[in-house]
């Protein structure tokens, strides 16, 4: 039996929070928010902060430095109750992602600071001691050969590359047969397969990893079983105040239900759950997940 429900290895990230103004400002302007806030950011982070709160057994790997961001970081940790972190050397002395996040009601728009800290700048075998006595873990960035060793040893491995411009299937090939789910949003599924058609671009990823999920913001999400495209819708119930980290707790969601042995469609309805609920306050932490509410929408 494994030690660890979940592991994972991630940046931090501090987010500075700006919403209730008018617009944004042009060269020479000042706009004043009428909100401001500063907390922990998104990412694969998320997934071990929220599994904590839930009871389940839930470690991170990171990596901070002795500068007044890790420092913001250390006291948000413990602010939110966890303390399973383990912090890796880092070859900067500013590891830590900051972003300002201009939230509007319909979207977000950043500006970030990211030194490009990760797991990718670790030796194979401290990557692979750190995640291998977990049951579910997030694909290692920079670490094929890791993600096939835990594949390979019964570890459930779950993924989601994130936006880059030069993202394609050629920078992600060797890593998706290790993959037990793998969660591109429609953007990055679409540029990934070439097309914009969203169930050729789920086709496409099937022919390359066991279970492709395209999540849809608002629409939910879609998957591939049994040679076509299904879609799960999204919970209408929740009132969306932010949807800041909405598509991290969706994938924090989806973990809980393969922590739980749950098959695919009901891993995706609780990822629903998660991401809906997380839209009704600001921020990732902002909206509190319990049982209760898992059990009334599930």
């Amino acid at each position: 039996m494994a030690a660890y429900d979940f592991k994972t290895f991630a940046q931090m990230n501090l987010d500075l929070l700006f919403t209730d103004f008018p617009r944004l400002p042009g060269l020479g302007e000042e706009v004043f928010a009428q909100s401001f806030e500063i907390q922990l950011g998104g990412g694969a982070m998320v997934c071990p902060i929220v599994l904590s709160s839930l009871g389940c057994k839930a470690g991170l790997g990171t990596f901070l430095g002795e500068d007044l961001q890790s420092r913001l970081c250390r006291r948000l940790l413990g602010d939110k109750g966890f303390s399973d972190f383990q912090v890796f050397p880092s070859p900067q002395p500013h590891p830590v992602v900051v972003t300002s996040v201009f939230s509007w009601p319909e979207d977000r728009s950043f500006l970030a600071y990211n030194a490009q800290v990760n797991e990718s700048c670790l030796d194979s075998d401290a990557v692979f001691a750190y995640l291998s006595d977990a049951k579910v873990v997030f694909a290692p960035e920079g670490h094929p050969e890791v993600a096939r060793r835990l594949h390979d040893a019964g570890v459930k491995v779950v993924y989601d590359n994130g936006w880059s411009d030069d993202l394609s299937l050629d920078t992600i090939r060797d890593l998706l047969p290790y993959v037990d789910v793998y969660m591109p949003n429609d953007k990055e599924a679409r540029k990934i397969a070439g097309t914009d058609d969203l169930s050729q671009a789920l086709e496409f990823l099937a022919r390359h990893t066991a279970n492709p999920v395209i999540t849809t913001g608002k629409g939910g999400c879609a998957y591939w079983r049994d040679g076509r495209m299904h879609c799960l819708p999204a919970i209408h119930d929740f009132e969306a105040v932010d949807t800041t980290g909405a598509g991290d707790n969706f994938l924090t969601g989806v973990v809980y239900g393969l922590i739980h042995d749950e098959p695919l469609e009901r891993c995706l309805r609780l990822g629903n759950i998660f991401a809906g609920n997380s839209t009704t306050a600001v921020g990732c932490f902002g909206a509190q997940i319990t049982p209760e509410l898992i059990r009334r929408y599930l």
